[in-house]
């Protein structure tokens, strides 16, 4: 049974990367965590395709499942502990809730993939550059880091420490030479559709960045 996200589909350059961690990883099932997993928008389709995945969220009611209250009103959220579930993903799936600050797992990972979860108001707790070295930490030598990051375009984001332009993760990896820039890009604005928490078609404006582990 195919289950879907209440934050939509993935977007064509995440297949992309998973195609590149599978041609990288022939010999064996490939090792994805993903950093701000909700309910498993990037997630299920690493898991359907074999990789063995370790999702980490704060959210609570993403992960595990209940009620959110948004501008729409109630919506029920099954959670990504069900998708799982009803997927028969329980295998390849490693489920946890809580602030990935708190469980470092360093070097234990093919690949590591994150899409905006850094510039969420929670993660303003910590220094930006923190969580970067943080989630770089988590991927082998060798292995891929996919930062999917929101640029300052809405007024809520504008001043806000974790969400800077996109010159300071230029300069941040500049300063890293353990760490090869293989991909890094900023898009225009563009129109995200309408989903869970944000219930109406809005605009973002999104760097991709691609870096391997160099040593």
């Amino acid at each position: 049974m195919k289950t879907s996200s209440l934050w939509g589909k993935p977007q064509s350059r995440y297949y992309s990367y998973l195609a590149r961690i599978e041609a990288a990883e022939a010999a064996k099932a490939p090792t994805l965590a993903v950093i701000g997993c909700a309910d498993g928008k990037y997630v299920l389709p690493a898991a359907r395709k074999g990789f063995e995945v370790w999702a980490v969220d704060v959210d609570d009611i993403a992960v595990n499942g209940g009620v959110k209250q948004d501008a729409s009103g109630e919506v029920q959220v099954p959670g990504l502990v069900s998708r799982v579930k009803q997927e028969d993903l329980s295998d390849r799936v490693e489920v946890t809730c809580g602030d990935f600050m708190d469980f470092p797992r360093p070097g234990q990972f093919d690949a590591v993939f994150t899409s905006g979860a850094l510039q969420y108001s929670f993660n303003s707790r910590h220094r930006l550059a923190g969580m970067v070295d943080a989630v770089c930490d988590l991927v082998r030598v060798g292995g891929l880091v996919y930062f999917d990051y929101m640029l300052p375009l809405e007024k809520k984001y504008k001043g806000r420490e974790n969400c800077p332009e996109a010159q300071w993760w230029k300069d941040h990896f500049a300063g890293r030479s353990d760490f090869q820039v293989l991909h890094h890009r900023v898009l225009p604005p563009v129109l995200d559709k309408a989903h869970i928490e944000f219930p109406v078609d809005h605009y973002h404006q999104w760097g991709h960045l691609l870096v391997r582990r160099a040593e």
